[in-house]
């Protein structure tokens, strides 16, 4: 999910796992697992997730769901290389490429 279609400044953790379509506990377990992933919380406790946490999040999912990588092997993957934020912005453009380039062969 490209992190520019939000339309909210921040969301729940329900709305976080609904737009990913995972569980509220996975969420919270990668919480504890990747110091880089850590929400706002209000006085209550309640989590608010910022455009830069649901960013980070989108690398993590990718990373682990996608790519099939372990927690240990995601957690090398963002600490060895800060330049993935560049891969994800150039894959979701490639993506929105590559389905712009297939409407247009299915138009014709």
């Amino acid at each position: 999910m490209p992190v520019e279609e939000l339309d909210k400044i921040y969301l729940s953790i329900g709305e976080l796992a609904k737009k990913f379509n995972v569980t509220v506990s996975l969420i919270r377990f990668w919480e504890k697992e990747f110091k880089q992933f850590k929400p706002e919380k209000t006085i209550k406790g309640t989590r608010k997730y910022s455009k830069k946490n649901i960013e980070i999040f989108s690398i993590l999912y990718r990373l682990i769901k996608i790519e099939g990588h372990t927690i240990e092997g995601a957690k090398e993957k963002i600490n060895s290389k800060p330049i993935i934020h560049n891969n994800l912005e150039a894959i979701e453009k490639l993506s929105d490429l590559k389905s712009f380039l297939t409407k247009l062969r299915d138009s014709i």
